[in-house]
């Protein structure tokens, strides 16, 4: 059927501007929307296509930027297949060791670090630049764990109805906050 619906919008030429095939249990993208140089809105959710075909790439060159709604939801277009990573010690350098006990000591408020730390304007300068662990709260410069959480999206964002969760990155300090991380946040590979 869904073939039978393309071949329509085919014969129309390259001025169809809007392809909407939702729920037509299509398995994979049709090569000829390359042809189809006036398309401006895509839709193919809820659909079984797991991979998005590379002629989807003319008709979204920077240069023309001619496919303006591109909607793929409920589509299985990620694998959801945790791997297992080897869990190596942190090894950290002085530099950080040190950035580390400091962003601590003056998290508590240790009254001779907070009037040291104003002496040296560089060392200020770089904790000033830290990052927060989404997991333990705690501070750090260099060293992290780069990963993606899924949350739901907030009611005021302008999105689409079958959107259910938004990928954020999020940063985690050591190999044991993601040992202790949540099921729903995933390192990236």
């Amino acid at each position: 059927m869904a073939e039978r619906l393309l071949i329509r919008v085919m014969k129309g030429g390259n001025h169809a501007k809007i392809v909407t095939l939702n729920g037509k249990k299509i398995t994979k993208m049709p090569s000829s929307l390359e042809n189809l140089t006036s398309l401006r809105s895509l839709d193919f959710q809820n659909n079984q296509i797991f991979k998005v075909c590379p002629q989807l790439s003319t008709l979204t060159q920077f240069q023309d930027l001619k496919l303006q709604e591109f909607y793929c939801e409920e589509n299985p277009l990620f694998q959801k297949q945790p791997i297992i990573a080897d869990q190596q010690e942190d090894l950290w350098n002085l530099r950080e060791i040190t950035a580390r006990f400091i962003m601590n000591q003056l998290e508590e408020k240790n009254s001779f670090i907070m009037h040291a730390i104003e002496e040296y304007p560089d060392i200020k300068d770089k904790i000033s630049k830290r990052k927060r662990c989404v997991i333990c709260g705690k501070s750090f410069l260099t060293t992290w764990l780069e990963c993606v959480q899924f949350v739901s999206p907030s009611k005021a964002w302008k999105i689409s109805k079958n959107l259910k969760l938004i990928p954020l990155r999020v940063l985690l300090c050591s190999q044991k906050c993601f040992c202790e991380r949540g099921p729903n946040i995933f390192g990236i590979a």
